[in-house]
């Protein structure tokens, strides 16, 4: 048996089940559940976000922020960026880069996050995704409206035929995804909120980049491939 040629195949297996996981910087699937930190995630002022240690829709913790319509975020039908995921925060960006890189050749599907907020009437919320310099980007919508006090969770579409993707400020799909450095969340200010002075409660927990099928099964598929063939040559 060839035993230094049996270690040299299992440690190829591994290093392409790394081609898989690395080459591209996002990091797929991934959730950010704020177990520890806001994980460098920022506000709409791009400040921070409060952390909570509990009572996030799983009961542990989450992010938050507190913001008022009034201060900048436009008139009535217009919108509000809430939270921002960015590349440029903290020493190594938002989630620890983990929501950058090339999203087309990643395979990142979906978009999702749980969120919450108080304010006195339903909500619509939107996910926006950008290059490093924030522009142009890519705005998808919720259609279904988010009820105050309520935890509720948000998938948002992503890819080249989504009906949720409704703007690509003047640019187009692979422009935008094929170079991800910003991911943000908000939401569209109702009629009449644009004076409203009082501050509302924002929460945000799980936000997550979810594959599409394939491409996992792909790379395990190679993965199990590759070690078949070398167990059979020992």
């Amino acid at each position: 048996m060839n035993v230094v040629g049996y270690i040299s195949k299992i440690s190829f297996c591994f290093s392409l089940l790394g081609v898989f996981t690395t080459v591209h910087a996002a990091t797929t699937p991934f959730t950010e559940d704020f177990s520890a930190d806001v994980a460098d995630w920022g506000d709409a002022g791009s400040l921070p976000l409060t952390f909570v240690g509990a009572g996030g829709p799983d009961g542990s913790s989450y992010a938050s922020t507190d913001f008022a319509f009034s201060s900048g975020g436009g008139s009535g039908g217009s919108s509000a960026v809430l939270f921002r995921g960015h590349d440029e925060f903290g020493s190594s960006g938002s989630s620890g880069g983990a929501f950058e890189g090339n999203w087309i050749s990643d395979g990142v599907e979906k978009v999702k996050a749980f969120v919450r907020h108080n304010a006195p009437s339903p909500l619509s919320y939107f996910a926006r995704g950008s290059g490093p310099f924030n522009f142009p980007g890519a705005v998808a919508v919720a259609f279904a409206p988010v009820m105050p006090n309520v935890w509720t969770e948000l998938t948002f579409d992503v890819t080249a035929s989504s009906f949720q993707l409704v703007s690509y400020e003047g640019s187009d799909h692979g422009t935008v995804f094929s170079n991800v450095g910003h991911v943000q969340l908000g939401v569209s200010i109702p009629e009449g909120f644009d004076a409203n002075p009082s501050s509302f409660t924002f929460d945000l927990d799980k936000v997550s980049i979810v594959p599409e099928p394939t491409t996992a099964l792909l790379a395990g598929l190679a993965l199990s491939m590759c070690c078949v063939r070398g167990r059979r040559r020992v």
